[in-house]
């Protein structure tokens, strides 16, 4: 298992991390403290791993705590499209080993909600 075990993260999204060597310098400082429910503001240069900082934590959360059917668990806002479409690609890429069923859908301004 990789140090990502060490932040907090269950087994589950460790195995999603196998690829990656160790945690970033500012997911080492975000994960931890967003797994406890702190609030976290970070910035860091494009690459850095600001998405997993995130992300990560937010299928830990939705992991652990009880969930209800229908509920919405987790809304994430961006500045932009392609950024919109990172996040959701990154949620996917790291929640494959989890159980739990999981929806996630981008909506943009300027497009149809059902494309």
């Amino acid at each position: 298992m990789s140090d990502f075990a060490a932040l907090g993260l269950s087994q589950a999204l460790c195995r999603a991390l196998t690829a990656y060597a160790a945690p970033t310098p500012v997911q080492e400082a975000a994960i931890p403290a967003i797994v406890r429910g702190e609030d976290v503001r970070a910035s860091a240069q494009t690459g850095s791993g600001k998405t997993a900082a995130f992300v990560l934590p937010l299928l830990q959360q939705l992991v652990t705590r009880p969930r209800e059917h229908g509920a919405v668990y987790a809304l994430v806002i961006a500045p932009t499209r392609e950024l919109a479409e990172q996040i959701a690609q990154a949620v996917g890429k790291y929640a494959v080993h989890l159980t739990l069923p999981l929806k996630v859908c981008v909506i943009t301004g300027g497009s149809a909600a059902n494309p």
